[in-house]
């Protein structure tokens, strides 16, 4: 190493470090100068100094008169192979190394219509069906479609897409529950050990008087989702259309939110129902989550779609595989639950059809 230009500075810019300046750093600290120093002469700031000399630290005994002394000493070649490895781990797959089949299929499935993969989902599933061929990682996907390198759009994934954040809302609390409040919930309904317990709620299209909606029923095991097309939403046509279900599904429980169409649910005997707290979305979480999916394709202020269209996105939201449970499908894991024999004939229906829309 050449020590002619011990006492010059150089210019500060952002690199990584070369094996030749580890070589300096590693000869400046058997000099006994100091990280403060080092880094000046390296042009460098005195923190970045400090992390490769604990990058590059190797623990060390020395034996003086009979005792053992542990201490820690910088070399450069340690230091080398420690940013060698861990570029090696961070550093993403070009795009040209990739499976070229897997990125047709990737950007065929993301920009169709209706998508039966989110991003993950497919990339994990990718890999298990092709395990020889060369596919990145979701962050890597992901990491592709901001750089613009795939057919790809953010646009085409609305979780990619920036949502306005919204001011807070003042919480009221001068509505009363319906009925049994959710406080009242046994705890194997709380924590799904149980199938058969579902949560409610209702979509609106156009926020016009006398409008369709859709009632959506989602089993809060399973993930499974009951979507069915109202031609309003008076609690008494909810009503009718719940009792329906009741006697043809697996339901033995409901929960609700505290709005006046689901007022006349607690009149049902066949069930338990739970209402939630007012203003309180996130305590029916489940159903939550699935009207986000449902809104890819019925946005809010269009009109509701036809029954055809609701079974086709019921159909694909129930086949959506979920990183939740392995990626699997809802479909998948009613398959394998634990069916009371009473409802033999909607696990038959399940297997001769795979949809159960009305």
């Amino acid at each position: 190493m050449n020590m002619s230009n011990i006492n010059s500075t150089r210019k500060s810019s952002y690199s990584h470090f070369s094996a030749t300046e580890r070589g300096e750093i590693a000869a400046y600290l058997k000099m006994g100068k100091k990280p403060v120093e080092i880094a000046r002469l390296l042009g460098r700031h005195r923190s970045t100094i400090c992390r490769e000399i604990k990058r590059g630290s190797v623990e060390q005994v020395k034996d003086k008169n009979g005792k053992q002394t542990f201490f820690n000493a910088y070399f450069a070649d340690s230091g080398q192979r420690v940013y060698e490895t861990n570029r090696q781990k961070s550093s993403y797959l070009k795009l040209n190394g990739c499976s070229a089949r897997f990125i047709a299929q990737l950007e065929s499935a993301l920009t169709a219509n209706i998508r039966l993969h989110s991003v993950d989902s497919f990339v994990q599933t990718y890999k298990v069906n092709h395990p020889e061929e060369v596919v990145p990682s979701t962050k890597t996907i992901y990491r592709y479609i901001k750089e613009g390198l795939l057919a790809i759009k953010p646009i085409d994934l609305p979780k990619m897409v920036s949502i306005r954040k919204r001011s807070k809302k003042v919480m009221k609390t001068n509505k009363k529950t319906l009925g049994k409040s959710i406080e009242e919930r046994p705890e194997y309904i709380n924590d799904r050990s149980e199938f058969g317990h579902w949560e409610i709620d209702l979509i609106l299209g156009k926020k016009t008087k006398g409008e369709a909606v859709m009632l959506t029923l989602v089993e809060r095991q399973t993930r499974y989702a009951l979507g069915v097309k109202l031609e309003d939403k008076q609690s008494q046509t909810i009503n009718r259309a719940v009792t329906h279900l009741i006697s043809q599904y697996p339901i033995a429980s409901i929960t609700a939110d505290n709005g006046s169409e689901f007022s006349l649910l607690s009149t049902l005997e066949a069930v338990d129902v739970y209402f939630a707290h007012p203003y309180s979305s996130h305590e029916r979480g489940t159903n939550e989550n699935f009207n986000g999916l449902l809104r890819e394709y019925v946005p809010k202020g269009t009109k509701t779609t036809t029954p055809k269209e609701v079974a086709a996105i019921e159909h694909w939201i129930n086949h959506y595989p979920k990183r939740l449970f392995n990626y699997k499908s809802p479909v998948e894991m009613l398959k394998l639950a634990n069916f009371n024999l009473k409802f033999g004939t909607f696990l038959l229906k399940l297997h001769n059809t795979g949809n159960f829309l009305m």
